[in-house]
């Protein structure tokens, strides 16, 4: 009788190890640029591996032209897009868009070089008490508050690698903003990994995704100039980039050569 018990108290030790804790994490996202825009993320994250999904806003959708500076905006419509984080295959997988093509980009894990901060300064975000870190990456400054009372080391987008759950990120521009809205933990859900597979899409690095946006840009600037009026001309400005990341670790390495 005695060996049964224990066999039984084994098996329940074994089977509560092997539960994961899961966490949904709903975030507001504000993007301000050109123009203002607010955006709903979901994360789903678990111990190894997270996926945020990006609901696309396309109320900005269009061309808009500003009578004072001369000026054309031209915004393409979004679709919903993603980042699936993982720390076994080491790489992150993006679901993103160009000119009605959607690309399934596959990146190494890239560094990101917290610096906690020395000051003992917290903030309570929803039922949580958070600490304070700082980031530079690819471009822009960030502050984050994380929790490490929800022991998950991922956030909103590609963020990873803090000792605590990201609840609020920010580049100190402002110009991009993810604040928690709603969590769920731990989280009875359904952790998808096929999400990603299920997209329509094409194969591509990370550094070809880039290239093939600037090509798009060149190919969409031929176009324009080929139906203004005779003799026009178009400043097309330092191109500068407004998306999240600003600068890619193999620009960086060319610059410094």
């Amino acid at each position: 009788m005695k060996n049964f018990a224990f066999t039984i108290i084994l098996l329940f030790t074994i089977s509560a190890k092997a539960q994961v804790k899961n966490v949904v994490i709903e975030y507001n996202l504000n993007v301000s640029n050109e123009n203002y825009v607010q955006k709903k993320v979901i994360t789903n994250c678990t111990k190894n591996i997270s996926i945020s999904k990006t609901f696309a806003n396309n109320s900005k959708a269009g061309i808009e032209s500003n009578e004072h500076t001369n000026s054309i905006y031209i915004n393409e419509k979004e679709i919903d897009t993603y980042e699936s984080v993982d720390l076994v295959s080491n790489n992150i997988i993006s679901v993103d868009n160009i000119k009605n093509s959607n690309y399934k980009i596959t990146e190494q894990l890239p560094v990101m070089n917290w610096k906690l901060s020395k000051d003992n300064e917290v903030k309570k975000i929803d039922t949580f008490i958070c600490n304070k870190a700082f980031l530079s990456f690819r471009g822009r400054n960030y502050i984050a508050w994380y929790t490490p009372y929800v022991a998950l080391p991922f956030g909103p987008w590609k963020f990873y690698g803090l000792p605590g759950l990201i609840l609020e990120i920010y580049d100190t521009n402002n110009n991009y903003h993810w604040t928690v809205s709603k969590i769920t933990y731990p989280s009875t859900k359904t952790f998808d990994l096929s999400v990603l597979d299920k997209q329509n899409t094409k194969d591509i690095t990370l550094k070809g995704f880039v290239e093939e946006i600037e090509k798009q840009k060149q190919i969409m600037y031929a176009r324009i100039m080929k139906v203004m009026p005779r003799g026009t001309t178009m400043e097309q400005g330092t191109d500068t980039r407004t998306s999240v990341e600003l600068v890619y670790d193999w620009e960086t390495e060319k610059k410094n050569k």
